[in-house]
C-alpha cells in the first residue's frame, strides 16, 4: 500500500528569510501553521496559510515550494485540474527562484536545497505518471542539489530527510534496482538519513517520523515502526493516514488476523467523517480486510468484497481506480474470469 497510496507522504521545508526580525518570525509562524494543518490532514487550512507566505514574499520561494507541495499530495488522492494546476505552476515557481539564486551565487545552501526538494517531488510525478526516464534524470539533479546543500552546510537536517527517502527507496524500485549499485545507492545510509530527521529535524521532523515508520517496515522492524506511528496518532488523531499506517503494519507482517481486527477499526471510525480524503482511506481500509481474507483463504468472503469493489464509484481518485483494476484481477484469478454473483467463488487452482 505504500507505493499505492500515498509513493512518498509530502515534503516540506524551511527557507531562512532575509528581512527584518519581525516579518520573519510572521513568516515563520505562517510556516509552522501550515506544517501543523499539514500534519493534521487539515490541506485546504495548510494551502490558506502558505498562500500568505506567497502574499508576503512573493519574490521568495519558499511559499511557492509549501503550496506545490500540499498540491501535490491532493493531485495524488484525486485527479482534480486545480489540485494538477497548482502543482505545476507553484513548484515551476519555486524552481526557477532557487535555481536563480544559484547562478548568482553557487555557494547558496538554502536555494540548493529548495532546488533539490521541488526536483524530488517533479521526480516522484514522472513516477507516478510512470515517466521513468524523465523520473531517473530528475532524480539525478534532486541528488545533486541536496548533496551540494549538506555539502556547503551539513547542519540542514531537513535536507538529510529528502535525500534519505531517495537513497534508502530507489534501491528498491523494480526499475531501478540493478543500477543502484553502480551509482553508490545505500538503503542504510538512506535510513540513517531519515533518522536523523525524524530525531534532529526543525520542520520535518513529523513527516521525516511518518516516512520512517513505512521503512521500518520495509526493514521488517514492526514493533518500532508501530510505536512510532501510535506516537503520531496521539499526537495528530484527525490524520488519517496514520490510522492506516498502524493498521498497514500488521497487513505487511503478514497477520493477517490482527489485520482484519485494525482495518476494521479504521474503517467504521473513517466511514464517518465527513471529508473526502477520510471516506477515501476508509475504502483503503476496507479493500485490505479483502485482501486479508483472500490471504486467509476465506474465499467466499474475498470474493463478495472484491466484488463490491469493482462496481464502486472511484470518486475521482486514481488511487480507488487502482483498487478496483485490483479487484478485477482477483476475481478472475479466483473464477478463471467468469464470476458471477450466483457462482460459488472457488479458490485459485494453487490451493487445488
Amino acid at each position: 500500500m505504500r507505493t499505492a497510496v500515498v509513493p512518498v507522504f509530502v515534503l516540506l521545508t524551511v527557507i531562512a528569510a532575509s528581512f527584518p526580525v519581525m516579518a520573519k518570525t510572521h513568516r515563520e509562524a505562517l510556516i509552522q501553521r501550515g506544517l501543523e494543518a499539514t500534519a493534521r490532514g487539515r490541506y485546504e487550512t495548510a494551502l490558506k496559510d502558505f498562500r500568505k507566505i506567497v502574499d508576503d514574499a512573493p519574490g521568495e520561494p519558499e511559499g511557492y515550494f509549501f503550496l506545490a507541495s500540499v498540491y501535490n499530495v491532493l493531485a495524488g488522492h484525486f485527479e482534480l485540474p486545480p489540485y494538477r494546476e497548482g502543482f505545476e505552476e507553484n513548484s515551476r515557481k519555486a524552481l526557477a527562484i532557487s535555481e536563480g539564486r544559484i547562478k548568482k551565487n553557487p555557494d547558496d545552501a538554502k536555494a540548493h536545497m529548495i532546488a533539490g526538494l521541488t526536483m524530488g517531488m517533479l521526480s516522484m510525478d514522472s513516477v507516478r505518471r510512470k515517466s521513468y526516464i524523465r523520473a531517473f534524470l530528475r532524480s539525478r539533479k534532486t541528488t545533486k542539489y541536496l548533496e551540494k546543500s549538506i555539502a556547503l552546510d551539513p547542519g540542514m537536517d531537513d535536507a538529510y530527510y529528502a535525500l534519505g527517502l531517495y537513497y534508502f527507496w530507489r534501491v528498491r524500485a523494480k526499475w531501478f534496482r540493478f543500477l543502484s549499485p553502480l551509482l553508490g545507492d545505500s538503503a542504510e545510509k538512506g535510513l540513517g538519513y531519515i533518522r536523523r530527521t525524524a530525531e534532529r529535524g526543525k520542520w520535518l521532523r513529523d513527516l521525516a517520523r511518518i516516512e520512517l515508520v513505512y521503512a521500518l517496515y520495509a526493514e521488517k522492524e514492526f514493533e518500532e515502526g508501530r510505536r512510532l506511528v501510535a506516537s503520531l496518532i496521539e499526537q495528530y488523531p484527525e490524520q488519517p493516514h496514520y490510522r492506516f499506517a498502524f493498521a498497514e503494519s500488521y497487513y505487511t507482517e503478514k497477520k493477517y488476523e490482527r489485520a482484519k481486527r485494525e482495518f476494521r477499526l479504521v474503517h467504521d471510525h473513517l466511514k464517518k467523517k465527513g471529508d473526502k480524503i477520510s471516506r477515501l482511506y476508509a475504502n483503503f481500509a476496507e479493500w485490505r480486510i479483502v485482501r486479508s481474507d483472500y490471504a486467509l483463504k476465506n474465499y467466499p468472503a474475498a470474493g463478495r468484497g472484491a466484488l463490491r469493489f469493482r462496481d464502486r464509484p472511484d470518486m475521482g481518485s486514481p488511487l480507488l481506480r487502482a483498487v478496483r483494476e485490483a479487484a478485477e484481477k482477483l476475481l478472475a484469478e479466483m473464477n478463471g474470469g467468469e464470476y458471477s454473483a450466483t457462482k460459488r467463488i472457488l479458490p485459485p487452482r494453487r490451493y487445488d
